[in-house]
């Protein structure tokens, strides 16, 4: 009844009976920042020096003069979010230090550009229409935290640019000082 097996060697399993195995692959498609970062991988070693800002991220780094032209500390000033202007403006500048920073990799760009993107959107689509509407501040912010700030966190996975979420605030401040966002009612 019982099978002796001692003296055996082998490559694998020795099973005295049945064995099972299961094996499940799951294969998840690779988002479009996971693409991203792998060029960025490769480019960085490979990539020549990139002497000039790429179009779409000169577009997010450029004042849009054709709405309100109100600067950051402005804007936050007639959101009675004075409080904020201490902390906004470092993080902008530190926002500004990050774009600099990589400046010279297209590929670093391209994934600042897309982030850009995603907090221009998702303030758009989420926190604009309640300022109008004339959400309380506490209100304004949870959306802002909960609808911009941790979905482009989350969606930074591998994250090649080391980027925290109080950088991605900065970047949001960057976007408020450069015109594209507003706290405040038109």
């Amino acid at each position: 009844m019982f099978t002796s097996q001692s003296g055996n060697t082998a490559g694998g399993d020795i099973v005295g009976g049945s064995q099972t195995k299961t094996v499940n692959n799951v294969f998840v498609a690779q988002s479009p920042l996971a693409k991203l970062y792998e060029k960025f991988r490769v480019a960085n070693a490979e990539q020549p020096y990139a002497a000039q800002i790429s179009e779409q991220l000169q577009h997010y780094c450029s004042v849009d003069t054709d709405g309100d032209v109100r600067g950051l500390e402005d804007k936050l000033k007639a959101a009675n979010r004075q409080d904020l202007l201490r902390a906004a403006s470092v993080l902008k500048e530190s926002a500004t230090k990050v774009i600099m920073k990589w400046q010279t990799s297209g590929v670093a760009q391209d994934i600042l550009t897309f982030i850009l993107g995603q907090l221009y959107s998702a303030f758009l689509l989420n926190v604009t229409p309640a300022i109008e509407e004339g959400r309380s501040r506490v209100e304004v912010d949870e959306l802002i935290n909960e609808k911009v700030i941790k979905p482009a966190a989350d969606m930074l996975g591998d994250n090649d640019l080391m980027l925290t979420p109080a950088d991605i605030l900065g970047l949001l401040f960057f976007l408020g000082g450069n015109c594209h966002v507003r706290w405040d009612k038109c």
